[in-house]
């Protein structure tokens, strides 16, 4: 699927798993830009793709939750993913709250954790993907 995506249509894509992990955290919950949209080169792609192809990710914090609750909001994270047809890349809890899952159709990654000030960051990211799209 990702091989007839542009970079737009990522960043269309990271925006539509960002925007459905939301849904599953309490009425109040807000997203605030941590970095912008970013491109990262995929200089060295593993699939044997062609090197000039760019990855898509975006970070956000989460506002408008209080910080006591972060392991249960993060819960509730971790299981709409786990509904909505994600698998688990890395999950520190308890230790740590940092969670990364892989949506097994499209290869897009979200990920979420706990600030040392206590805010949460949500992220997600793409796979590779041709910058123009298919030629």
């Amino acid at each position: 699927m990702t091989e007839n995506m542009s970079r737009d249509q990522a960043a269309e894509k990271v925006q539509e798993h960002i925007d459905g992990t939301l849904t599953a955290l309490p009425e109040g919950a807000e997203l605030e830009a941590r970095e912008g949209l970013l491109f990262a080169s995929c200089d060295d792609p593993t699939d044997g793709g062609a090197k000039d192809r760019v990855t898509a990710s975006e970070t956000f914090w989460v506002r408008g939750l209080p910080a006591e609750d972060n392991e249960a909001n993060i819960d509730l994270m971790y299981e709409y993913w786990t509904e909505n047809g994600y698998r688990t890349l890395h999950d520190l809890r308890p230790e740590d709250n940092f969670v990364t899952m892989e949506h097994e159709e499209d290869s897009f990654r979200v990920s979420v954790e706990t600030s040392n000030k206590g805010s949460l960051s949500l992220g997600a990211s793409s796979p590779c993907v041709d910058p123009d799209g298919p030629s």
